[in-house]
């Protein structure tokens, strides 16, 4: 029994869908990167000659202090005390609880302990100061 198959010279690839998935995979990562700028507090970071900048910052706690001396816990603006009533809840969540302080470049440094010991009062231990390396 002989069975005819076609010839294979005619075969194509078409490319526009291969084109379509492209621009869907380009205009996905603009819009994922917009998105994750727009949950910081605009903080002008200090910049140091021995600065360390960690491997990871991924799930860390973000508090940012602005030049007024506002806390932020993400966007969201706290006071001190309520600061201590998250970071404990938070802390009841996950125990290795890591937290990354971003200050303003003009923020007093009487800010910045009161906000290391409001951290410190309440268990949390693993702080990191935000800054870029020079």
């Amino acid at each position: 029994m002989k069975i005819k198959t076609p010839s294979r010279d005619d075969a194509s690839v078409d490319m526009a869908p291969m084109i379509d998935l492209v621009f869907l995979l380009l205009i996905f990562f603009m819009v994922a990167s917009v998105v994750t700028e727009l949950d910081k507090v605009e903080v002008a970071i200090p910049s140091s000659d021995h600065a360390k900048v960690p491997d990871d910052t991924k799930g860390r706690m973000m508090l940012s202090v602005d030049a007024n001396g506002q806390v932020y816990s993400g966007t969201l603006p706290v006071t001190l005390e309520e600061l201590k009533v998250l970071i404990n809840s938070e802390l009841d969540l996950n125990p290795d609880l890591r937290i990354l302080i971003r200050a303003d470049k003009l923020v007093e440094y009487k800010t910045c302990k009161e906000l290391m010991i409001a951290c410190g009062e309440v268990g949390a231990t693993d702080l990191i100061y935000a800054t870029f390396e020079e």
